[in-house]
Formats: structure tokens, C-alpha cells, sequence
């Protein structure tokens, strides 16, 4: 692409207040342990290493080896320690934190020395590689999406609009795959059909399960990894190439919704 810049962003600064909790079935409920499981299995045991192995070493390639060790120390030492009594959903907010934190400050310095195109090959392209390598079995489910769906019936309310019935906004809120990913999100849009499902995610994980005073930018809402790291990566992967799974993410930058587009061919 001649263009230097693939993905764009409004940077204004900003910080939102931690999504709410819930009660005792958000904290505690079947959910809940879903993505206390999965957030040690994708982000602990899975992407986290991506920090360690591939971008800090860069790092020190890039700049001064010393200072690149004592500044990845420094946030490590943020980290929110995992208590043995914390509700699974508490779990899993910690690890998100952690996640997050060390990956918006390594982001954040590799844009120090690497120009745009530079910056995403190498975060785009490692997150991608590191997926296909990883997670085979996640990324074959969800493309098989467009063959599971392909003798659905088009499917339109009486009003005209594409809202999914009671029965699955009932599952979705019972059980959500990414829920792990993104927090509470609602489906839009649901007409596997025609091809589409639109999910909406009002505070994204990423945004908040942080505390903002221990992110390496305290006064602005994190989002190099809500860009390159979820936006960029899946965007990657999951391209419609040869009819299949297309996935396009709006980040509404700076405020911590997104809205979630996932569309294939059904014919």
C-alpha cells in the first residue's frame, strides 16, 4: 500500500470510569467461569509471551537494552495480583488488566522507533502469526461459520429490521465466545441467512478492566492494542477471503464502545 498510514485513529485524549459491576451472577455465574478459563488459556498462557518474546526484544534492539529492562520491570510491578478468594469475573478483569497494561507500553514504545507501516507489520503481522500458530482450532470455528449458516433462511422481523429473536438474545446473554474478549455485548443485527451478524459492545475489556492510574498513559483511554492488537488482528484473519468469515471493527475512539460487523457470503 503506498499509504503510510493502514490504520487511522482520532487520538484525543481521554479516560472513561471502569465498566460496572454486576451482581452475584455476573461475578459468579456460568459466564463468568468461562472467561476466567479463557482469559488464562488465550491471554495468560497465549498472547501474553508476545510481550516477552518478540516486542521487548525488539525494543532493546531498537533503543538502550538497560532502559528497555528497567521500564518493562516497572509495569510489570503494576501488576494486580490473583487472589485465591477473587470471584472468577474478578479473575479475569486482572488478567485482562495485566494484559492490557504491558501491551499498550510495549505498543507505545515501538511507535518511538518504528515509522507506521513498520510499527504494524510488526505488531499486526506477529499477532497474526502468533494466532494462526497458537489457536488452529479457535480460527477453524469461526470460519466454519458461513458453512453452518448457509441453508438458513433470511431471516426479517415484521418491522423490516434484522433484530435477533428472544431465543437467541436469551443464548447470547447466557453464553457469549468472546465474551472473554469483549465484556457485556448485545447482538444488533442477526440474519445468518443473508450473511450478517452485528454485535455491539458498550465498555469493551480493553478499555476498562484497567486501572487507569497503573497504564503507561494515565490520561488517555488505551488503544494501540484495541487498533493493531484485537481491530487489526482479526480484521486480518478474518478477511471474506474466498467467501468466508469477514470480521470489521469500529472502535468508537475515544468513548469505549464498538460496534462488531460479521459478514460472508451465502451463496
Amino acid at each position: 500500500m503506498a499509504d503510510d498510514t493502514i490504520i487511522a485513529s482520532d487520538r484525543r485524549n481521554g479516560r472513561h470510569a471502569p465498566a460496572p459491576t454486576g451482581g452475584l451472577y455476573y461475578h459468579w455465574g456460568p459466564q463468568a467461569w468461562i472467561d476466567m478459563w479463557m482469559s488464562n488459556a488465550m491471554l495468560v498462557k497465549k498472547a501474553m509471551p508476545i510481550i516477552s518474546h518478540t516486542f521487548v526484544p525488539i525494543l532493546r534492539l531498537a533503543g538502550d537494552p538497560e532502559q528497555v529492562d528497567r521500564d518493562y520491570l516497572d509495569v510489570k510491578s503494576r501488576r494486580e495480583a490473583i487472589g485465591l478468594f477473587d470471584s472468577p469475573r474478578e479473575k479475569w478483569r486482572k488478567r485482562y488488566g495485566n494484559f492490557v497494561r504491558e501491551m499498550e507500553w510495549a505498543l507505545l514504545e515501538l511507535h518511538k522507533h518504528f515509522n507506521q507501516r513498520q510499527f504494524e507489520e510488526i505488531v499486526v503481522g506477529t499477532a497474526v502469526a502468533l494466532s494462526r500458530e497458537n489457536s488452529p482450532e479457535f480460527l477453524k470455528m469461526m470460519n466454519s461459520m458461513p458453512e453452518k449458516n448457509r441453508k438458513s433462511r433470511p431471516r426479517v422481523a415484521s418491522d423490516g429490521s434484522r433484530k435477533p429473536g428472544r431465543w437467541s438474545r436469551l443464548l447470547f446473554s447466557t453464553f457469549n465466545p468472546a465474551h472473554w474478549l469483549t465484556g457485556p455485548a448485545e447482538i444488533t443485527e442477526f440474519d445468518p441467512g443473508n450473511g450478517l451478524t452485528v454485535i455491539d459492545i458498550p465498555q469493551c475489556g480493553w478499555h476498562t478492566c484497567a486501572a487507569p492510574d497503573t497504564l503507561p498513559n494515565p490520561r488517555a483511554l488505551p488503544e494501540e492494542g484495541c487498533l493493531y492488537i484485537c481491530k487489526g488482528a482479526f480484521e486480518a484473519l478474518f478477511d471474506g477471503r474466498d467467501g468466508g468469515l469477514r470480521m470489521e471493527f469500529d472502535p468508537h475512539l475515544p468513548d469505549t464502545s464498538c460496534t462488531v460487523r460479521m459478514s460472508w457470503k451465502t451463496r
